[in-house]
């Protein structure tokens, strides 16, 4: 199942207990400057997908609640799917090794907690220098598409926004972004980070039925950050 279906599914489910509730949220911020690496690791190791694997984040490492999944089939993607208005803006959310293909290997873990609660971690590495590239590419993504629109199985129309979200830099650059998923007038929303460590670049995405704390995330992305370059050496 791919994230947007996962998150299309959240937003029917509450619909159908909560009834026609509309989101009155204030719209988002913009997204801030583009981040430009703080080195170039270029000579960094490039872990196999199994180390890679071993060292994404856990659930001793993620706020109270969460559970493992099963972890997503080898090239599954995430993202909005097929059905997605701009096309590109698919790949919004999908996994670092979609959004920047020549991933040497790539890895994703999986977590579910209370009231539709997930976090998602997924990371790819690349030779040659190539994962400073894919960090570039995927903050380009996010900028093409601050509002987009899919529809889910059922042809239920699902709109996306886009927007900033304040976080400390971590790694070797971090960029992050909320996204609001809305359909029927109910909103899950998702806070998410990209981080560059060597050769990885890793992405979490936090998502709730009510706004996530942003500490939550700053906490699980300098975890994974530390983890990666224990992994790494220092």
């Amino acid at each position: 199942m791919t994230r947007f279906a996962l998150l299309a599914g959240a937003v029917a489910l509450t619909v159908g207990a909560c009834g026609n509730h509309k989101d009155s949220a204030p719209a988002l911020p913009g997204l801030g400057p583009t981040v430009q690496p703080a080195r170039t690791p270029g000579g960094a190791a490039v872990p196999d997908q199994y180390t890679l694997r071993s060292n994404l984040l856990d659930a001793s490492q993620l706020p109270a609640g969460f559970t493992p999944l099963d972890d997503p089939p080898p090239g599954n993607t995430g993202g909005a799917g097929g059905k997605t208005d701009p096309p590109q803006c698919a790949n919004v959310l999908a996994a670092i090794a979609a959004q920047a293909p020549g991933a040497a290997a790539q890895a994703a873990a999986q977590f579910a907690g209370q009231n539709f609660a997930s976090v998602d971690v997924d990371a790819a590495s690349y030779a040659n220098g190539g994962a400073a590239q894919a960090f570039s590419a995927a903050q380009q993504l996010v900028r093409g598409c601050t509002r987009y629109s899919g529809k889910d199985a059922d042809n239920t129309k699902v709109d996306f926004q886009v927007g900033g979200l304040t976080q400390p830099q971590a790694g070797d650059g971090s960029a992050s972004f909320q996204v609001r998923t809305t359909s029927d007038g109910l909103t899950l929303y998702t806070d998410v980070s990209i981080t560059l460590v060597g050769s990885t670049v890793v992405q979490i995405a936090y998502s709730d039925s009510k706004e996530p704390d942003p500490q939550q995330l700053s906490a699980m992305t300098a975890a994974q950050v530390r983890k990666l370059r224990g992994a790494a050496g220092p």
